[in-house]
C-alpha cells in the first residue's frame, strides 16, 4: 500500500520519511556550515531540518493537519503552508504527550527559532552571529527531543527508509 507523505514524494507505508541516521546527518551538515560562518546557508539548513521534523512526525502523530495537506495535493496545491506547519506542532505536541511539560516548550521554542532563522537571517540577513547562536541551540534542543521520538518509531517498524 502507498501512502501520501507530507511533500508529493510518495514511501511505502512502513518506511520512516526521516530516521535518526538521516537526521544526525543533517545536523552534522548544518553545523559544519555554522562553523564556517556560512550563516545564511546553515539558518536555512537549520530550518529545514526543523521543517523536516515537524512533516515527518505528522505522518505518525498529526493525523489531522496531514488530512489538511492531502486535499492540498489533490487540488493541486501547495501541500504546506506555514499555518500548516504551526498546526502541525500544535497536534504533535498533544499526540506525543508533549504538552504542559517542559519538552513542550523546548519543541515549540525550536520550531519558532527555526521560523526566526528562515525569515531574519535567510531572507532578510538581520541576525548578528550571537544571535543565530542562540536560536540554534533552541533548535538542537528539538532535534534531541525528535531523535527520541523517532528511536520510538524506528523500533517499531521492520525497515527504516528507503
Amino acid at each position: 500500500m502507498i501512502n501520501c507523505y507530507g511533500s508529493y514524494t510518495r514511501y511505502p507505508f512502513n518506511y520512516l520519511r526521516l530516521t535518526t541516521e538521516n537526521l544526525e546527518e543533517q545536523e552534522k551538515d548544518a553545523e559544519g556550515m555554522f562553523e564556517k560562518q556560512n550563516y545564511i546557508q546553515a539558518c536555512e539548513k537549520y530550518y529545514k531540518i526543523s521543517e523536516e521534523i515537524v512533516i515527518a512526525l505528522s505522518e505518525h502523530y498529526a493525523q489531522a493537519t496531514m488530512q489538511e495537506v492531502s486535499k492540498r495535493i489533490i487540488k493541486g496545491q501547495t501541500p504546506w503552508t506555514a499555518y500548516l506547519l504551526n498546526e502541525a506542532v500544535n497536534e504533535i505536541i498533544i499526540n506525543t504527550n508533549l504538552r504542559d511539560t517542559n519538552f513542550e516548550n523546548i519543541f515549540r521554542d525550536g520550531w519558532r527559532a527555526a521560523v526566526t532563522l528562515h525569515r531574519e537571517c535567510f531572507h532578510d540577513f538581520e541576525l548578528t552571529p550571537l544571535d543565530i547562536s542562540h536560536e540554534v541551540r533552541k533548535i538542537k534542543g528539538m532535534i534531541k527531543i525528535a531523535k527520541e521520538i523517532l528511536r520510538r518509531l524506528e523500533s517499531h517498524n521492520d525497515t527504516t527508509g528507503p
